[in-house]
């Protein structure tokens, strides 16, 4: 691939995997985005196919929970925004290819969804099955997410609408080698509906990262300490010596990473190819890339439930009348 729209840096388009190359882009209220790219001069050297690849990652910073997201292509910002048509040179392209293939698909992190036997990776925390959303090619200028997909232990099974990172989980993270350049792995994460710790991932006998469960079907245990004995223990049996991670990382030398949001379940990455070739762009210089984020619809309460709440919110207006109110701070 010899075009793509891509993160600054000094990735290149046929980089290596994990390379850095998906650029990173944040939705804070629901509502659309624009991305106008500027095709002035000569964009496509002789020979260039015109083919954009474009690499996102997209994350939920809204605070509130969103059903999915459409793209489409067009021209101008804002009100003046305007879909292009039909033949007119610019649209998306889907190669029909399978979802974990990543040509034309929007998918939920490997290391928590998903196998990847061929760069002999972790299978996914939650899943051995991709998890992400289902994407409908409406027109050539326009696509849409048509849902959540991911088999038994699914992200919509799991979590259900598309989480804020706000709202994402915590978990207890070991960094395996040292390098504050790659990811800690998830060992265990913190199911609210229960107050307790839901550990997927142990170490083996030769001391090894291993998958032991998926969803929430994992050993659970009832503190952060609990949960560091039972990795610690089982190092100590491999033959590992786990300590808590130092300020500065030793290279190479494994520890217990610590508690942190499982931000991975607010984002997700995005891949989707672009054919400006045909466009005459001799007439209009630039064409916008419009992302927008559908907010999830709220269940609508029972009568019974509705008279509760009522209840409810005429009691929290009492409370602050008659003195100092303070939210909640959820952790």
């Amino acid at each position: 691939m010899d075009n793509c729209i891509m993160a600054a840096g000094d990735a290149t388009c046929n980089g290596p995997f994990q390379s850095g190359k998906r650029f990173k882009l944040d939705q804070t209220s629901a509502g659309a985005i624009d991305l106008v790219f500027d095709l002035s001069g000569e964009p496509f050297a002789e020979g260039n196919d015109g083919l954009y690849r474009v690499f996102q990652k997209y994350g939920n910073a809204t605070d509130s929970l969103l059903s999915g997201f459409t793209m489409s292509l067009g021209f101008g910002i804002g009100d003046a925004f305007t879909q292009s048509t039909t033949g007119d040179g610019l649209g998306f392209v889907d190669f029909g290819e399978d979802p974990g293939n990543n040509e034309f698909s929007s998918l939920f992190a490997q290391g928590l969804f998903g196998t990847d036997e061929r760069r002999d990776r972790l299978t996914g925390y939650f899943s051995p099955d991709r998890s992400g959303f289902a994407l409908d090619l409406v027109s050539e200028d326009f696509f849409q997410t048509t849902g959540l997909f991911g088999g038994e232990y699914g992200y919509e099974g799991l979590f259900g609408d598309w989480m804020s990172y706000s709202m994402a989980p915590d978990g207890y993270f070991l960094d395996d080698d040292g390098d504050p350049l790659t990811d800690a792995i998830l060992m265990a994460h913190f199911d609210a509906s229960s107050g307790q710790w839901i550990m997927n991932r142990g170490i083996d006998a030769a001391g090894e990262i291993v998958s032991l469960a998926f969803g929430n079907d994992g050993t659970r245990y009832e503190s952060i300490a609990d949960v560091e004995a039972a990795i610690q223990s089982q190092a100590s049996a491999g033959g590992l010596s786990l300590a808590v991670c130092a300020d500065i990382p030793v290279p190479g030398v494994p520890c217990l990473a610590g508690v942190d949001v499982i931000e991975d379940l607010g984002k997700f990455n995005v891949t989707s190819f672009i054919d400006a070739f045909s466009f005459d762009y001799t007439d209009q210089s630039s064409f916008t890339l419009r992302i927008s984020a559908l907010a999830a619809a709220l269940p609508v309460p029972e009568p019974g439930v509705f008279v509760l709440l009522l209840i409810a919110l005429a009691g929290l207006v009492g409370r602050r009348v008659r003195g100092n109110w303070y939210p909640r701070q959820d952790s």
